[in-house]
Order: structure tokens, then sequence, then C-alpha cells
């Protein structure tokens, strides 16, 4: 007799039980495997704009430092030209596009979207979500541009989501399917097993009610019919699953094993890796102890990585003890420091020049592990950029002869026509006034011409030492204050209170300050406006000491240098007066230049001019090709 399955059976409640369990188990395993997989698909296409930018900011750093906005744009229509690439951006370091690969009118210019402001201002790599005009979602990936610690721009990339949406719509759909396909199956075996679970246990109770009843000869036979036939191959069944469940031990056995080996390769092709590294890489623990030391890092310190390990690295680097500090400094701070330049005092004594950057070393789950350094040996670098300098120089001959020989052809040429006459017109008193008149003059005159141009072209001899740049400032002004007083020109002083003293020789930075000022009070006219600026760099108060600088400002508002003739300001024997050789500013930028500081210039016909000058607070001395060269 065939019996209906009631909620209240106990074929019912397994069924009832078996497809709740099922119908919570996949609903949990869909909203993980989705949230997994939504984030595995995002994370890829992150991952994949910040690769495109890392590698147009690498690519544009060369371009960015020598003004090749060709090349930028060629760089920036190449990443364009990937799949999901919306644009492509690189920004130089006031924020402004120096290539765009979908708006080439562009450049130049800022962009104020308050995306494009933080992409502009970010320091580290930044990803944004924003919506375009076209209601396009992508995102935008940024990655500063740095060289020697500092931002010369960033590079940007717009990436699109719509096919990061496709593929997550197709993920949800798969695994809805794949859900409701799971809880029809599961549901279908757990009908069939609690069909076969009950019947035999109502079979089972028949047949203990006769015993009871009596009968003893009933038996239960092993047969899959009876009762004990069913308690049998349940018991069998039994120790199936028991077999199974060994079985799936051993397996796990087996996958653990193979988890070991798989640790155990990773290990080996990460230590591959350092071997093959051409730059050195030496990682310290928490306690600054020497844990890694590849053989590039032998190679370029002298040390074998036996012997370095488990020394502290600020004695295993007693001879250069920069590299020491800089370990030790970003195990404190857990700030990277990138690209400092060091000269490393091998183990036999020579010194060889290096990048040093160092970077936190953290655990998946974000536990501290130490810090790793790097060596990037740059002698083949500078040995280029001597080369590169030694060029420069033999291609500036040409403009520098020319314009010395333009300077001293006039005084040249009246002494020539003096000496024509001299035979001649000896006794002509009024020749031999004027003979004694000009020839002294013009003479002198060459001789300054000569004097400027050894102390241009000679090595700076400096004598560092600290200086105040308000006061030296105001040696400056008292020079001029006769001139000032004649046209009456309005002095502004904004000078930051908090301004320090900088390590420079303080005879050659008067000599610079007196040629711009010089220069502003004769572009400008009566009642004039003279402003002089000095404070922090780009906020750099809050920086660390080897990276400070301040920035000393001269603007004036006289006639100003036609935005054709900027770049030439500095140039030797160029000048936009009618008189004068030329070689003021190129003095003065020679000055800024042996101190290791900037000097820039914003000006344009009838907009007055602002020279800037950059300086590190800290001396640093400059090699001159004079050095190089002996």
């Amino acid at each position: 007799m065939r019996r209906s399955i009631g909620l209240g059976s106990l074929q019912g409640k397994f069924l009832g039980a078996t497809v709740l369990v099922i119908a919570v188990v996949m609903v949990g395993v869909f909203a993980v495997v989705e949230h997994r997989q939504r984030s595995a698909i995002i994370e890829e296409v992150q991952r994949r704009g910040e690769a495109l930018a890392r590698s147009l900011a690498a690519s544009s750093i060369s371009p960015l430092l020598l003004y090749n906005f060709t090349a930028l744009e060629q760089n920036a229509a190449r990443v364009a030209a990937e799949e999901d690439v919306v644009y492509a951006i690189v920004l130089d370091a006031d924020g402004r596009v120096a290539a765009h690969s979908h708006a080439p009118a562009r450049v130049g210019m800022v962009l104020d979207d308050p995306v494009d402001e933080r992409a502009a201002s970010t320091q580290t790599t930044l990803v944004q979500e924003t919506v375009l005009e076209q209601r396009h979602a992508i995102y935008d990936v940024t990655v500063p541009i740095d060289v020697d610690s500092r931002k010369w721009g960033a590079a940007r990339v717009g990436l699109s989501k719509q096919r990061m949406d496709v593929e997550i719509r197709a993920t949800r759909f798969e695994l809805g399917v794949l859900t409701l396909v799971t809880m029809l199956l599961g549901a279908v075996v757990a009908a069939v097993v609690a069909r076969r679970i009950s019947e035999p246990v109502r079979q089972l109770a028949a047949g203990a009610s006769a015993i009871s009843r009596g009968d003893l000869n009933q038996r239960i036979e092993p047969v899959s019919a009876d009762e004990i036939g069913q308690l049998a191959v349940a018991f069998n069944h039994m120790a199936a699953q028991l077999y199974q469940q060994r079985a799936a031990l051993e397996d796990a056995h087996t996958e653990l094993s193979h988890r070991f080996e798989e640790l155990s390769d990773l290990k080996s092709y990460t230590d591959n890796i350092l071997r093959s590294l051409t730059s050195g890489v030496v990682t310290i623990d928490l306690e600054g102890r020497v844990v890694t030391l590849n053989p590039a890092a032998e190679l370029l310190t002298g040390f074998f990585s036996g012997e370095a390990t488990g020394r502290y690295c600020t004695e295993l680097f007693g001879q250069t003890a920069e590299i020491g500090d800089l370990l030790m400094e970003t195990l404190a701070t857990r700030a990277p420091i990138a690209g400092v330049p060091i000269t490393l005092k091998r183990r036999n004594g020579s010194g060889l020049p290096v990048e040093f950057s160092t970077a936190p070393l953290r655990a998946g789950e974000g536990k501290d592990l130490g810090v790793v350094g790097m060596f990037r040996d740059v002698s083949v670098v500078r040995d280029l950029e001597s080369q590169l300098r030694r060029s420069d120089r033999l291609a500036a001959v040409g403009t520098f002869a020319a314009g010395l020989a333009h300077e001293i052809k006039n005084p040249l040429t009246s002494l020539l026509t003096f000496s024509r006459h001299l035979q001649r017109r000896f006794d002509d008193a009024v020749f031999r006034e004027k003979f004694q008149r000009v020839v002294p003059r013009e003479l002198e005159r060459i001789n300054g011409i000569v004097d400027r141009l050894l102390e241009l072209t000679r090595p700076a001899r400096l004598d560092f030492k600290p200086v105040g740049i308000a006061s030296l400032l105001e040696r400056v002004l008292d020079l001029y204050a006769n001139e000032v007083e004649a046209k009456q020109i309005l002095v502004v002083r904004e000078i930051a209170r908090d301004l320090p003293r900088v390590e420079a020789d303080p005879d050659a930075l008067y000599r610079a300050f007196v040629n711009l000022l010089g220069n502003a009070l004769d572009a400008m006219t009566s009642g004039g406006r003279l402003t002089l600026r000095a404070g922090w760099a780009n906020g750099d108060r809050s920086a660390s000491r080897r990276a400070r600088h301040v920035a000393i400002e001269v603007e004036d508002d006289g006639v100003g240098i036609p935005e054709a003739d900027t770049d030439r300001v500095f140039n030797p024997f160029f000048t936009t007066k009618d008189t004068g050789t030329g070689l003021g500013l190129a003095l003065t930028h020679k000055i800024i230049d042996d101190h290791g500081g900037t000097i820039d210039v914003v000006s344009g016909a009838g907009r007055g001019a602002t020279f800037r000058i950059t300086l590190p607070v800290t001396a640093v001395r400059m090699r001159h090709p004079d050095d190089e060269s002996s």
C-alpha cells in the first residue's frame, strides 16, 4: 500500500529539511562567488588601468623632461589604442595637459573638473570612478611621474567599464542558472533518498512488531527487499561513506602536498627572479638586520650574502651611512623613499654612483615584515649625461663665438681705425686727444667682456655658509636705493616669517640678485611696482631636510620680454636692451646652477617679468665639466 508523503512524516521532514539546506547553501554560495568574481573582475580592470598608466608614465619621463611634446602625444596615442581605453593624458608639473590622445586642443590647458583636479594634485596612484558626458562610465587611473623625488607630472588613463559590466552580468546570470539547476537536482535527489530511507524503517518497524508478538521465526535476511537487508545496505552504505571520507582525506593530503610543492616552486621562482635582477636588492627585518642580499647587490657592494645575513644594516653599510639611514627611516615611518642619489662605498674602497630606493615589506594580511631596498647602478647614465653635456657645450660654442665676435668687433674696429691713421695724423692734436680718450675706453670694454667671460666659464669656487635670504635682498635694495627713489618705484616685500637660512655662497648669491634687480629696474618706468617674494617652494616645510627648497621671486611691471625670447634670456650675449653685453643673466643662471638650484622666467611683451629662483636648504656641490675632465 503506497502512502502519501505528509509534512509530518519522516520522509516529508527529511525532504523539506534537505531542500531548505540546499537552498540556503546555494544562495550563500551564489552571494559569495558572485562577490568574489565581481571583485576579481573589477580588480583586474583596475590593475590593467594602473599598468597602462604606469607604462605611459615610464615612457613619458624623458620626453617630459626634454619638453618633447611629439613623443608625449605618440605615447598617449599608443596607450589609447589599447582595448577599452577611452583616453590617455599626460600632465606636466603644473597640472597642464602636455598630451591628450582624444583632445589635442586641450594641450597647455588646466582641466578644472573635480576628477581632473584630484588627478593633477595626487602624489600617489589614484583610481577614480566617473561618468563622461555621453553617460559612459569609466575608471580614471592616475600615476604620478616622479624624477629624483620630485613630481614632474602625471599619466592618466581612462578605462571603459562597459565590457567589465557585461562580464559581471554574464557571471551573475551563469551563477543564477547554476543555483537553480543545483536546487532542482538537489530536490529530486533528496526525494529519492528520503523514500529509500523511510521505506526500510517502516519495514523494520513491522518486523520488530511481529517479533514482539512472539513470532521468533522472523529472520532478517540480508536481502535488499526486507528490513534486515535494508539495514545491511545502510550499514554497507555507511561503510562506503566512511571509505569515501577516508579517500577524501587522502585526496586532501595529496592536495596539501601539491600546495607545498607549489609554495616551494614559488620560492624557487622568487629566488630565480632575485638572482636574475640586474639591480641590487637588500631586505631587512623589523630589527634592522639584513635578511636577503641578491647576487647583483653582492657584486655592487662586494659583500657576500652569507656574511651579510643577520648583521645590522647600519653596520654592514658603515662606509655608506646614507643606506643604513634610509633603510631605518623607512622602517620607522613605513614610507617609501624613491631614487636617492648616493655614492656607494664598496668593500674594496672604490665609489660607485647609484640610486637607492626603499619600500616597506608587508604580508598579505598587512603585517609588517621589514624593508626592501634597491640599488640601481647609474654610472652608465652619468657617463651618458657627461657625453650629452659635452655635446651641448660643443653646440653652444658656435653661438657663443658669434656673440663674442659681435661684442668685440665694434671696439676692435675703433682700435683698427685709430691704428691705421696713427702714423699719418700723429701730429694732429685733436686726433691725439680723441685717441687718448677712445682707445683706453675700448680696451677697457674688451677687458670687461673678457673678465665676465672668464667668470662665466671658470668652475665656481664657492664658500658655502648659512645665508639669510631676507637680509641679502635688503643689501641689494640698499645698492639701488638712489635709483628706486629717483624713479619713485614702490618696493613690496613678501617674505615668509619661517623662511630658513640656506647654505650658499653669500657673495655669489649677492651678484645674482644684483643682476636680477638691475634688469628689473632698467625695464621699469617711473611710478612702477617691484615685488620681492621669498618662501617655501611648493609647501616644502613639511618635507625631509634633504628635499626642502626655498623660492625667491623678483617681479616687475616693466616692459616685459616677448614670449618668443623667454627661452633665450639666459644665453650669453642675448639682450633685449640697446646697451649691455647680455652676460648678466647668463652669470646669474650659472650661479644658481652652481648652488644646485633652478631659475626661470615668466613674462610677455607689456606684462612685466617674474624671475623665480629655487634653492635647496642644504648645500649641493655641483660637478662641473672641468671637474669631470680632470
